[in-house]
């Protein structure tokens, strides 16, 4: 069977994503005074979660490096003052590796800023991973559907776009993500359970963007960004529950053209598409 052309845009936009974050990762380690290795060698440390600390053959594997090479990266860290070596308290035959004050300060500041980063790119790499799930079950690579109880415990997320002033949908939450009330909508007869305005992009991008189609793709791009930055995140975060639930999810908007409006960029990112 064929790939689809889609499906390599997928892969490319996937794997471009990571090796961005890698070159984004060394350059931030760089920035803190310590080399890439260096990095990796006290997020091991530290996330391996034996308050005693990790072995070097532990390391090793954590880093997939040969033991003489994680023999040799502990020693460099050790001399910079960033580990140091301990006697484990349970068989004092083992050493084990623990950080100094200094690589425990520089590794938080470091993973605080990883933690943003990927809080930017959760809404832009799950996109490409989720756009790959038809490919793989096409080609045998996602196993079967769940059946059984283990599905029914699963719920499927039904999130659909439509106008405010569209019939409603039996049975869906409907959720208003504009900013502005619709126009001859009276609140007693509002169509909809919710206002999410906070969750609307910004007056000022809703401006700029003036639902000129040639500035479609900017304002996507503007748009996932602020979803990162309260109050919009927490807004999304509840909407994002209220789609797990299981019940389908309408998101309602004023806006005309639906597939150029911030309530079709809301689905997707909700979908993870």
């Amino acid at each position: 069977m064929t790939l689809p052309d889609a499906a390599y845009a997928r892969l490319l936009a996937l794997r471009t994503g990571l090796r961005h974050f890698e070159a984004w990762s060394a350059k931030q380690a760089r920035a803190a005074g310590l080399t890439p290795a260096q990095h990796q060698l006290l997020l091991a440390i530290r996330g391996h979660g034996d308050p005693d600390g990790p072995t070097i053959g532990e390391v090793a594997d954590y880093l997939l490096l040969r033991h003489h090479s994680a023999v040799g990266l502990v020693d460099r860290a050790e001399a910079a003052g960033l580990v140091r070596r301990t006697r484990s308290s349970a068989d004092h035959r083992v050493v084990r590796l623990q950080l100094t004050e200094d690589g425990a300060s520089r590794l938080e500041r470091l993973s605080s800023l990883h933690l943003e980063e990927l809080a930017r790119l959760a809404l832009d790499v799950p996109g490409a991973w989720a756009g790959l799930a038809p490919v793989q079950r096409q080609h045998g690579l996602a196993g079967e559907p769940e059946t059984g109880r283990s599905a029914a415990k699963t719920p499927r997320r039904v999130i659909r776009i439509a106008r405010v002033y569209d019939a409603p949908v039996p049975g869906a939450r409907s959720v208003l993500v504009d900013r502005l009330w619709p126009r001859g909508v009276a609140k007693r007869d509002a169509p909809f359970e919710e206002w999410a305005k906070d969750v609307a992009p910004s007056p000022a991008l809703r401006k700029w963007y003036g639902h000129v189609p040639e500035r479609f793709e900017e304002f996507a791009r503007r748009y996932r960004e602020e979803l990162l930055q309260p109050p919009a995140s927490e807004a999304f975060a509840r909407l994002r529950a209220q789609a797990q639930t299981g019940r389908s999810l309408v998101l309602l908007t004023a806006t005309k053209n639906l597939e150029h409006s911030g309530a079709a960029i809301l689905r997707d990112v909700l979908t993870g598409t």
